[in-house]
């Protein structure tokens, strides 16, 4: 007869299968660990996103993952022609993979249309099918308990010290990223890069990195001392290049080039809150553009920035722009990924060793940024491995718990080879 669970409960069976390793099986007879279940894609794609499965011969196999009772769904749901489902690298079914004395088997029912009985992606690929069956119980529900089986520890000095030099790696990660892009394009044009990436919504970061390229410094600078910054003509005259290089408006009249390079940022509009849609956010970058014509150029108004602040927490509120267009949580998301990292790059590029401490010394004394899906994800998963995680201080912190996420359960097989603390939960 099958099973007839909704979805939602297949779900949290697949959850709870990566907190102890457990193996699924493929209609081919392969077999699996799930290192890691993926963090559930919502309603946008995927039932899980970047899940890590380790096959018997050690190799890893990292994608998305969805879920259906019968394979049929997958049909029936149209993902066989939708191109969001082209990473999915298993297709975990409740019906349909059998267990025998001989191995595995399909057993699909006929598909209406002259569709084929196995899984296809848009790409005309096939999808390797797995069984949850194992990992329920008569239930119906998981077969696996919900503690952790391995790796318990309690929340100690030692965890907070492991969170810490976890943000440590984190934060020097990113100061390498930007010294490279230093090197490439100036610091001027490494931090307008940056700050660009860090104001777009999660879909918009490439666009905004894009739209940066279509306006860099070097351009921007060209219309310094044009407007009087008194009366706020400064961020109206930014607003509309930006809209003219986002797509959104017409050249200005004022404006003697007759095109900007590469084609126009793709967009994508927000879904729900009007402050993340790229008009809003474009308004927000206007502000800080209208400030680096007033300092002269981007890094001379970070620096200038740093050097005036006492904690992370005052140089944070410094880009609070506009009356609430950047908020405290933006600010802060703009500071930790975008001036503090390229700062220290900068620092690091001219060997002055004072700017990069007090880079650092910022850094760590920053509070915590606001809480999103991923920071959510990371500390469900290592509560699901024996460490417990509650009120994280400080974006330091933070950037522990997102380090140990990244690096040891989305790459398990890179955390093997670097040292990343005494518990190593890859393995």
């Amino acid at each position: 007869m099958g099973i007839c669970l909704p979805e939602k409960a297949l779900h949290e069976v697949w959850r709870r299968a990566d907190s102890h390793r457990a193996s699924v099986a493929t209609a081919c007879g392969d077999r699996y660990r799930v290192l890691y279940s993926g963090m559930p894609g919502g309603s946008y794609g995927p039932d899980f996103r970047d899940a890590v499965l380790e096959a018997d011969d050690g190799s890893e196999l990292q994608g998305d993952v969805e879920i259906h009772r019968d394979v049929s769904d997958w049909y029936a749901h149209g993902h066989h022609g939708d191109a969001r489902y082209g990473r999915v690298v298993f297709h975990v079914v409740a019906n349909g993979i059998d267990e025998g004395t001989d191995g595995y088997s399909s057993v699909h029912p006929d598909l209406p249309g002259g569709l084929p009985s196995n899984t296809v992606n848009s790409l005309g690929m096939t999808v390797p099918e797995a069984g949850i069956g194992p990992l329920m119980n008569e239930a119906g529900t998981s077969a696996l308990d919900v503690s952790p089986c391995r790796n318990r520890v309690s929340e100690s000095e030692s965890v907070a010290e492991w969170l810490d030099a976890m943000g440590d790696a984190r934060f020097a990660l990113k100061v390498r990223s930007q010294c490279i892009d230093i090197e490439k394009f100036g610091p001027d044009l490494a931090l307008q890069l940056a700050i660009f990436e860090a104001l777009g919504y999660p879909r918009n970061r490439v666009a905004f990195r894009h739209l940066a390229k279509r306006l860099p410094w070097a351009f921007l600078a060209s219309f310094v001392g044009d407007c009087d910054a008194t009366s706020g003509d400064d961020v109206t005259r930014a607003i509309a290049l930006l809209r003219w290089g986002a797509g959104f408006g017409e050249k200005p009249e004022w404006v003697s080039a007759p095109r900007l390079v590469g084609e126009l940022p793709e967009w994508t509009a927000a879904a729900s809150r009007p402050a993340n849609r790229p008009e809003a956010r474009l308004i927000a970058a206007a502000h800080i553009v209208a400030e680096w014509w007033r300092f002269g150029s981007p890094i001379r108004h970070a620096v200038a920035m740093l050097r005036g602040a006492s904690s992370g927490a005052q140089l944070r509120e410094v880009y609070c722009f506009g009356s609430g267009t950047i908020g405290s949580g933006r600010a802060g998301e703009i500071v930790i990924n975008a001036i503090l990292p390229t700062v220290a790059a900068w620092a690091e590029v001219g060997r002055d060793r004072a700017m990069y401490l007090e880079a650092m010394r910022l850094y760590r004394t920053h509070p915590a940024l606001p809480s999103n899906s991923v920071m959510k994800e990371a500390v469900q998963v290592l509560a699901r491995r024996g460490v417990p995680l509650s009120n994280i201080r400080g974006a330091r912190r933070q950037f522990g718990v997102m380090h140990i996420y990244k690096m040891m359960l989305l790459r398990p097989r890179i955390s093997r080879q670097i040292r990343l603390g005494s518990r190593v939960l890859s393995s």
